[in-house]
C-alpha cells in the first residue's frame, strides 16, 4: 500500500517534475537569441544592399548585388520561418509544463495531452534547427557567390 502524500509533498513534487521542460525553455531561448542575431545581420545587410542598388554606386557591380539581395531575401524568409518555430516550440513546451502542473493538481490523468504537447514541442524545435541549417547553407552560397571574383 502506498502511503498518503500530504499536499505540501505533493505540489512540491508536481514543481519538480514541472521543472524539467524548463531546461528545453532555457535552450529555446538561446536559439531564439541566435536566430535574432542572425535576422538582424541580415536585415541590415539588406538595407545596406538596397541603398547601393538605389544610388547606382557602381553599375559594374548591379548585378552581383541584385544576386545578393535575392540571397537575403531568401534568407529573411528561411530565418523568420525558424524563428516562429522556435517560438511555436517554447509555446508547446509551456502548455506541456501546465498540462503536467494541472493535471497532478487536479489529481486528473493529462498523460496523454502532457506527452503529446511535449512531442510537439520537440518535433518542431527538430524542424527550426533544420530551417536553420538551411540559412546557414544559403548564407555559405551567397558568400562564395560573392567572392567568386576574388580567387586567387
Amino acid at each position: 500500500m502506498i502511503p498518503d502524500v500530504s499536499d505540501s509533498e505533493r505540489i512540491a513534487h508536481l514543481i519538480q517534475v514541472a521543472i524539467a521542460p524548463v531546461f528545453l525553455l532555457n535552450g529555446l531561448g538561446i536559439l531564439l537569441n541566435v536566430l535574432t542575431g542572425r535576422l538582424a545581420r541580415v536585415v541590415d545587410r539588406v538595407r545596406i544592399t538596397g541603398n547601393l542598388i538605389r544610388q547606382n554606386v557602381d553599375a559594374t557591380r548591379g548585378p552581383q548585388l541584385l544576386r545578393e539581395l535575392g540571397y537575403l531575401r531568401r534568407r529573411l524568409k528561411i530565418i523568420n520561418a525558424a524563428i516562429a518555430l522556435v517560438a511555436t516550440s517554447a509555446f508547446l513546451t509551456c502548455c506541456a509544463i501546465l498540462a503536467l502542473f494541472l493535471g497532478g493538481l487536479s489529481r486528473t490523468t493529462l498523460a496523454q495531452l502532457t506527452v503529446g504537447l511535449f512531442a510537439a514541442a520537440v518535433v518542431t524545435v527538430i524542424a527550426a534547427l533544420a530551417v536553420f541549417l538551411a540559412e546557414v547553407r544559403i548564407s555559405g552560397l551567397a558568400m562564395a557567390t560573392e567572392t567568386e571574383d576574388l580567387k586567387a
